[in-house]
């Protein structure tokens, strides 16, 4: 259920991002909402139902966009899984593991776009991560992360809580 939940805030965050939110520019670019939720999800859950939720997200992604299909889907797959592997092995306090964990996962992000981007020959995306808007999302979405994290405890908590 917690998978289910979380994938479905996945989602919703990816519709808003690619919706409402699409105009939303500081400096270029805007903060990944749902590489926060899915790091958080990761990082509680592990590696089975972090990868489960990347996937799926990354396929709402994929329908939300123009990119070939399934390319979201890889890129969200990876940074979950590896983010899920650390599953609550990183504990220090409550700005610098959000943090630590979101620079890790925005760097396998841009990697995996980095990877698949040249496989696929998408040389548009594969340039693109090496400008000032991709770094200036890296930054948006690390600052952010401790908020997010915060949030998201809270949810998690209240509702595993609910379960028992």
């Amino acid at each position: 259920m917690i998978t289910l939940g979380t994938t479905l805030l996945g989602a919703t965050f990816a519709l808003l991002q690619s919706t409402w939110l699409s105009g939303w520019f500081v400096l270029g670019a805007r903060p990944d909402l749902v590489l926060i939720v899915l790091t958080y999800h990761s990082y509680r859950t592990g590696v089975q139902r972090g990868q489960i939720s990347g996937f799926i997200v990354g396929l709402v992604e994929d329908g939300l966009s123009v990119s070939p299909p399934g390319f979201h889907a890889v890129i969200r797959l990876v940074h979950s899984a590896i983010i899920g592997a650390t599953r609550q092995s990183v504990t220090t306090d409550p700005i610098v593991t959000p943090v630590t964990l979101t620079a890790i996962a925005f760097g396998l992000k841009t990697l995996a776009v980095l990877l698949v981007g040249s496989i696929l020959r998408l040389e548009r995306i594969a340039a693109g991560v090496f400008s000032l808007a991709t770094l200036m999302e890296g930054l948006f979405t690390i600052v952010l992360a401790p908020a997010g994290f915060w949030l998201l405890r809270r949810i998690f908590d209240r509702y595993v809580r609910g379960l028992r």
